[in-house]
């Protein structure tokens, strides 16, 4: 196969010495299980320091090394792979590398996948799944998520969203959007680009800075590098399918600014289908209760017409907010639902606290009203889905 770049953007040029003459090839440095010389043969060969410049023999020496387990290099391919130019840019490949470095720890691929499924770029778009990658590389970086600059550490990971959040914000000055641009152009930001137009203007310049960058031997995470390092700023290009000529993509609205108009659409809905459930279920309830004076006993609710008014509720008011919410929000929705219902529950046996006549409605009240201002709050801080771009 053969060589591309590789955004491990964080080491000093002095990692760049010498390979120590009689040093093997990388098949005899492979059945000798040797990471470490498997990456100093692939630095050397990206430098020209003490072998030859050779780039596809540098993605080789790499290949090599992420054969054997090593996460920093399985990087290191997914990038050729996701850059193209010495080898077809191949994003299925690239991508699937991505997902083996993420497995072993290597945190600036953990910061990639987010990317990729924030931006919609050979995944589709998919917001709970970056956060599930934005939190795991949060995690591996010490980055506490109740921290006051938490956007601004993730950004400064490279995670696009944050830096799209404070750049919309206006909480950066020129020189910090430009350098936190960088940082998550060179984690698939510039793929999203490219895929609306923009184009690199140099290469190789590019791929030497990025694979410089990576660490001399396994187990070395990006996490372990100091403080201040910056990464270089290329990456690969869009998605599987090409964007048609003249047909350019829209840019990504930054989040943030618009949770709350989603969130508040979100809410009116939620609040439809309630008002929906609870209609049907009070109706479903007097029908019931005809029918039983009636003599007759109703499948599920036996004699039980009061039971109609909750199942519909759940089932027509609560259960279609997965339309609109996430399914997490839905879920944490419902357990704000059960606290305020045991707190009704409570309240009325007090005595005190019994606001209607009847426990039960009481309860089914407390749980109404617990749901929806759940869902108006996590709708407000992001939970509510974004409309489908058209």
């Amino acid at each position: 196969m053969s060589p591309p770049p590789d955004p491990r953007a964080e080491r000093a040029e002095d990692e760049d010495e010498p390979l120590a003459a009689g040093e093997g090839s990388i098949a005899t440095l492979h059945a000798q299980g040797d990471v470490p010389g498997l990456l100093a043969l692939a630095r050397a060969h990206r430098s020209g320091n003490g072998a030859p410049r050779d780039l596809r023999r540098c993605l080789e020496a790499y290949q090599s090394a992420a054969a054997l387990g090593d996460g920093d290099a399985a990087y290191a391919v997914a990038l050729f792979h996701l850059s193209g130019g010495v080898v077809p840019q191949d994003l299925k490949e690239g991508a699937a590398m991505l997902r083996t470095a993420a497995d072993r720890g290597n945190l600036q691929a953990k910061v990639y996948l987010g990317n990729l499924y924030e931006l919609g770029v050979h995944y589709k778009a998919d917001a709970e799944k970056a956060d599930v990658w934005y939190r795991n590389a949060a995690r591996s970086a010490a980055i506490e998520p109740e921290a006051e600059d938490f956007a601004r550490a993730m950004a400064e990971l490279g995670c696009v969203r944050y830096f799209l959040e404070l750049d919309a914000a206006g909480a950066l000055s020129p020189e910090e959007s430009a350098a936190l641009s960088l940082k998550a152009r060179s984690h698939g930001y510039l793929l999203k680009l490219r895929e609306e137009g923009e184009r690199a203007s140099t290469f190789d310049p590019l791929v030497d800075a990025r694979l410089s960058a990576l660490p001399a031997g396994p187990g070395a995470s990006a996490a372990a590098r100091p403080e201040g390092s910056s990464s270089p700023a290329v990456d690969p290009v869009p998605g599987d399918k090409p964007a048609p000529e003249g047909k350019p993509k829209p840019k990504p609205k930054p989040k943030g600014p618009g949770h709350a108009r989603t969130g508040l659409a979100a809410f009116g809905y939620a609040l439809l289908f309630m008002l929906a459930g609870v209609g049907a279920g009070y109706a479903a309830m007097r029908g019931a209760e005809v029918l039983i004076a009636d003599g007759k006993t109703l499948p599920v609710l036996g004699t039980r017409a009061e039971l109609a008014l909750p199942i519909l509720v759940a089932a027509v008011g609560m259960l279609p907010a997965v339309l609109v919410y996430r399914l997490g929000a839905v879920v944490k929705g419902a357990v704000v639902a059960a606290m305020f219902a045991g707190v009704g529950w409570v309240a009325w046996g007090t005595g005190e606290g019994a606001l209607v006549a009847h426990r039960g409605a009481q309860t089914l009240a407390f749980a109404v009203a617990g749901f929806l201002s759940g869902l108006l709050v996590l709708g407000l801080m992001g939970g509510a889905k974004a409309p489908k771009a058209r």
